[in-house]
């Protein structure tokens, strides 16, 4: 009987634990919609949209190619990652 209550009360602390993490994650700046404000994490990240569209035009990549996709996919990592990461 004891060991079936710990059993339930360890299961329950899992469950809670998962959705404790987004404090963490928007410390860290990954964005989620209820991140608080003046969090790394809280910043839209398709604020960067037009910006990064921009710097790989100037490239001469072009919308709808791989290259042009891997360039966005970089810049984008760029923004989230905390800062000093990627340098």
């Amino acid at each position: 009987m004891m060991l079936s209550r710990l059993a339930g009360v360890i299961a329950v602390l899992g469950l809670l634990s998962g959705c404790a993490n987004h404090p963490v994650d928007c410390t860290v700046g990954i964005h989620h919609s209820d991140c608080a404000p003046g969090t790394p994490g809280y910043d839209n990240p398709d604020k960067f949209a037009v910006a990064d569209d921009q710097e790989c035009r100037s490239y001469g990549l072009t919308p709808g190619t791989s290259q042009y996709a891997d360039c966005r996919v970089k810049l984008n990592a760029a923004h989230q990652a905390p800062a000093g990461l990627l340098q």
